[in-house]
């Protein structure tokens, strides 16, 4: 653990230094020699907000005498209107790009993959101030809503990309995560993401993907090279699980295996409840055909078979779950969704300076998320704020920094551990047993 604190050390110290200068020039945030620079506003910003993420600029100004910079809060505000918004939003690229932990999570099934891409989007609402440039889905929902696109690497802990749209902006016509994926890579997505198009881009690159099969999505046998009509199919069989290989998409053509799983059937009564229930309150009825549906699971994948089976498929796709929790942590316990201020300036730095310090956490914490037991991120979180403002004042100093992160590791490994559970294993202690199995 003492190479890997001095490897955290040694990359944080390169990210905080006199690059970010370079950056808060370039973007032209600091014009002139100030007590304010541009490193001391990332540090009072992000380890302000980490500390406490509902900081008012009040506070901003306390946590900036922590660290040894003299300002008020009227002049923390003026600091807001000279290209602060872009300033914090290049840092966060810097820290998605830089933060990165090199070595994977030892899980032996996980291992067959360079990286598990998982994708998703969280969305939330913001001052109707911000409408013209981000404007909300309509309907009941707020007037204006950010939507943060997440490109995450499940298997190292390190995020791809972060990239910031406006609510009305749909999922499926997101296609970064599929652009920028590597041969050998494993990506995971929801329904929402589900796009052919998408889908070629990944084989293309001869990648790896998971994904729900989208109803409708038309299929061909390719013995016969005429359409597979699968409902009718999985109507007259028996089997609770089974697997098929077939053509996905009526012209594209992409050879996948078709995985399906039928449900308990507490889980399909539960489910037809719930589509019932949302058509009565929109005044519609539910076909038979789409109650039919919800008997199966349903997969495609281009993965091997000699790779995985259809049971560790249906595990792996769980870990797309991991991204929902990791979206929770950033509600619950950063608050990024709370914003306190209605100035466009005002709410966007904190949206970055709040997402700055998750990346930073993200990076630090990694190292013991996947141990013989599993890091809390709730727990761990709780213990890096109270260290937030210190890491600041260490930043410049390596050995104050070792210090400080042996004492935060010394911690995690004493309170931060998730409890334990004599009957229920988690999502990464199954794939684990999957993978002792296997071998």
């Amino acid at each position: 653990m003492d190479n890997k604190i001095v490897e955290i050390r040694t990359t944080l110290q390169q990210v905080f230094s006199i690059a970010i200068e370079e950056i808060a020039q370039e973007k032209e945030f600091v014009q002139r020699v100030s007590k304010l620079t541009g490193l001391k506003f990332v540090e009072i910003w992000v380890m302000g907000f980490l500390e406490k993420p509902s900081a008012s600029l009040n506070y901003l100004v306390q946590v900036a005498a922590d660290i040894n910079v003299s300002i008020t809060k009227q002049g923390l505000q003026d600091r807001l209107s000279r290209g602060a918004v872009d300033f914090l939003l290049a840092v966060l690229k810097r820290c998605t790009i830089q933060l990165r932990n090199k070595l994977p999570m030892d899980l032996s099934l996980l291992k067959k993959f360079s990286g598990i891409q998982i994708v998703d989007s969280s969305g939330f609402g913001l001052p109707d101030s911000l409408q013209s440039e981000f404007p909300g889905s309509g309907g009941d929902g707020p007037k204006s809503a950010i939507k943060l696109q997440v490109i995450w690497d499940f298997l190292h802990g390190n995020f791809l990309e972060i990239v910031t749209q406006d609510g009305k902006q749909p999922d499926q016509s997101f296609v970064q995560h599929a652009l920028q994926i590597l041969p050998g890579w494993l990506c995971l997505s929801d329904l929402g993401y589900f796009a052919l198009e998408t889908i070629e881009i990944i084989v293309q690159t001869q990648a790896y993907f998971i994904s729900r099969w989208l109803v409708g999505c038309g299929l061909i046998d390719p013995t016969t090279e005429t359409r597979f009509d699968l409902l009718s199919y999985l109507q007259h069989t028996t089997q609770n699980q089974l697997e098929l290989n077939l053509w996905v998409g009526l012209h594209k053509r992409i050879a996948c295996r078709l995985l399906v799983v039928r449900l308990p059937p507490e889980i399909v009564e539960e489910k037809r409840r719930k589509l019932r229930d949302k058509a009565r309150r929109k005044g519609r009825t539910v076909s038979a055909t789409s109650l039919a549906w919800l008997e199966w699971n349903i997969f495609i994948t281009n993965v091997p078979l000699d790779w995985l089976t259809l049971e560790q498929i249906s595990l792996i796709y769980r870990l797309r779950w991991q991204i929902e929790l990791l979206f929770k942590l950033w509600k619950s316990e950063c608050q990024i969704d709370r914003i306190a201020g209605r100035m466009r300036e005002r709410v966007l730095c904190e949206i970055y300076a709040k997402l700055i310090g998750s990346v930073i956490f993200q990076y630090v914490s990694f190292p013991l998320r996947w141990t013989d037991r599993e890091l809390s991120p709730v727990k761990a979180i709780q213990t890096f704020r109270r260290f937030a403002v210190a890491l600041a004042n260490a930043l410049q100093n390596a050995d104050q920094l070792d210090v400080l992160l042996s004492k935060l590791f010394e911690i995690w490994q004493r309170c931060g551990f998730k409890d334990k559970h004599q009957s229920r294993l988690t999502t990464c202690q199954r794939i684990s047993l999957s993978g002792q199995t296997l071998a």
